[in-house]
């Protein structure tokens, strides 16, 4: 009996993937596949905006200094607790808060929906860049890039957390489409040479992440002059106005944030962290020459498996002036970034665009007869496919290490993983293994990749990483405090002081030394200190000294994911707790 059902569970299964792979075929060559794929990722973004706790450290910083604006309505100065927080321009910052204030200022997926906005942006200019760039190709050509893009792991992981890359991705994306389009008509003298959106564009991302937009657009003209040996067409952009257009959004707040912190804003985004990242590996972050090179394949999985598709390009392609530009736009900056000593994942984002589009056109050029481009395009699909199966290892050990309690959710989730990881093989080896199929037919499995893919990516973000309960440190700090029969309100953290904490406890919570902790509980018998274990003989010593009578209440273990290393923390109060009712 419980083979019948095997069987039949099987036969299920195989019949219920089949339909989908025959419905989302058909879809993929009408417009409507456009709004599939934008509602098919938004939904599974939404689900990780709630399922996936506060990330350390930069989300939960961000997170913690726009709901500080909330609260102040200070929009002009950027704090973390009272510390100022001079890393980002501010807004970043206006539209998190904004969220914040209509969706609730308590909750992490408040702040993170600016990013699906930003990720939405960026897939819906990708498909309008794409029309633009190749008017000649068909609709499901213009929707595979977008698909590509919309499928990448790191475009996928910066749209399920409260940063600035997914809003700075769809700002970039709009400046360079304004910039093709200058470039496009330079020899047109009929064609309009209206450039406003170029520096709108540029003028809002640099209020998002200060120069990395203008700095992207410099780089990729200074490559069209020196390719075309013609700079001619550059007074077409309107430099003076442009700069005018710059002035007005962002002038008024750098000349208030001036005023407010008497320069000091600026001073320290400049010395402190802008000027460091180009001398040397700021935070410990540093890397040599080629990381990027290096980890692009699992970066943008599962895009990558179609890498292999440029092996099929030939002078002829790029020779058009579109082709030329995403190769500029994306080789001038790549080359920028590997030689910058600080290597972040999401520094490669502005390049991701360029590098879509051009293999979402490469993708549909017939097979070269050269053996090795053919086998030069295999090599690279089967590798990408093995950076796949590496982040299910990952997802499969991290769920038996990380789980806690949680863990059995997690390895559920590693499981669903693998179906989609396979259906996405399936799906990408139907085109490669068979180049002879028509176009219509090919691109219809890569886009049905797409949606698996990221079907796949956003469960490993929620499903995977949402379940790892070890890894949210706060979250099990505030669980337990949930459940103290007595309620403290001065709270203060020694030894641990991830950023999380503050955005869950709040923003006076204090982060103390061990010394420090020891002398507050003296001073505040009502106290609440929450000692690391590599701090505990440290303050025991300390509240020794004082005379200070403590009682150790409870332990919470978890793994601090900034740090790399298992930690212990330990609940010390004046007042004894039952461990009993704060362990049920």
């Amino acid at each position: 009996m419980y083979f019948n059902l095997l069987a039949n569970g099987r036969v299920y299964l195989l019949y219920f993937g089949y339909e989908i792979v025959e419905v989302t075929k058909r879809i993929s060559n009408h417009r409507i596949s456009l709004w599939l794929l934008l509602i098919c990722a938004s939904v599974m973004i939404l689900i990780g905006h709630g399922s996936i706790e506060v990330l350390d450290r930069d989300e939960a910083r961000f997170a913690q200094a726009s709901k500080q604006m909330v609260q102040t309505a200070d929009i002009i100065t950027v704090r973390f607790q009272e510390e100022l927080r001079a890393k980002k321009p501010i807004g970043i910052y206006w539209l998190q808060s904004a969220s914040a204030s209509l969706f609730g200022s308590d909750k992490i997926s408040s702040y993170r929906f600016p990013s699906l906005i930003g990720y939405i942006l960026s897939i819906v200019l990708s498909f309008l860049f794409v029309k633009n760039l190749w008017p000649d190709s068909g609709y499901l050509q213009q929707i595979v890039p977008s698909s590509l893009l919309a499928c990448s792991l790191i475009i996928l992981a910066e749209a399920h957390i409260a940063k600035t890359d997914s809003i700075l991705l769809s700002l970039i994306l709009a400046q360079q489409f304004s910039l093709w389009l200058c470039y496009k008509n330079r020899f047109n003298i009929n064609a309009s040479s209206s450039t406003k959106w170029f520096w709108i564009s540029m003028g809002f991302a640099i209020l998002v992440k200060g120069p990395i937009a203008p700095f992207l657009a410099f780089v990729t003209i200074f490559g069209l002059i020196i390719i075309d040996r013609d700079w001619s067409w550059l007074k077409r952009l309107n430099f003076l106005s442009g700069l005018v257009i710059i002035g007005i959004i962002c002038l008024p707040w750098v000349l208030a944030v001036s005023f407010a912190t008497e320069g000091v804003f600026l001073s320290q985004a400049i010395q402190s962290d802008f000027l460091p990242k180009l001398i040397s590996g700021q935070e410990s972050h540093g890397a040599p020459p080629g990381l990027y090179l290096l980890t692009i394949l699992l970066f943008v999985f599962p895009a990558s498996i179609f890498f292999g598709a440029l092996f099929r390009t030939n002078a002829q392609f790029w020779r058009s002036d579109a082709s030329r530009f995403c190769l500029i736009w994306l080789l001038s900056y790549w080359l920028i970034i590997e030689l910058i000593p600080t290597k972040l994942p999401h520094y490669i984002l502005p390049i991701i665009p360029a590098l879509m589009m051009l293999i979402g056109r490469a993708i549909f050029i017939p097979i070269s007869k050269i053996k090795w481009r053919r086998t030069a395009e295999i090599v690279m699909s089967l590798l990408s496919c093995l950076f796949g199966i590496l982040l299910l290892v990952g997802g499969l050990w991290a769920s038996a290490k990380f789980g806690a309690e949680n863990g059995a959710f997690a390895f559920a989730f590693v499981i669903f993983g693998m179906l989609l990881v396979g259906g996405i093989f399936f799906a990408s080896f139907k085109w490669i293994r068979n180049d002879t199929r028509e176009i219509t037919t090919r691109g219809q499995y890569i886009f049905l990749a797409c949606i698996l893919g990221i079907i796949f990516n956003c469960i490993f973000f929620s499903g995977i990483i949402g379940n790892l309960k070890s890894l949210h440190v706060a979250s099990l700090i505030e669980e337990k405090l949930e459940r103290l029969p007595v309620k403290t309100k001065i709270i203060a953290l020694a030894g641990y002081h991830e950023p999380s904490s503050v955005f869950k406890l709040g923003e006076d919570i204090l982060l103390l030394n061990a010394d420090e902790a020891a002398l507050l509980l003296a001073e505040a018998p009502e106290a609440l200190i929450i000692v690391e274990s590599r701090q505990i003989d440290q303050f025991k010593s300390a509240a020794s000294n004082l005379n200070v009578v403590y009682h150790q209440s409870s332990q919470i273990k978890g793994f601090n994911i900034s740090k790399g290393q298992f930690i212990e923390l330990y609940l010390m109060s004046s007042i004894k707790f039952d461990d009993k009712d704060l362990n049920s």
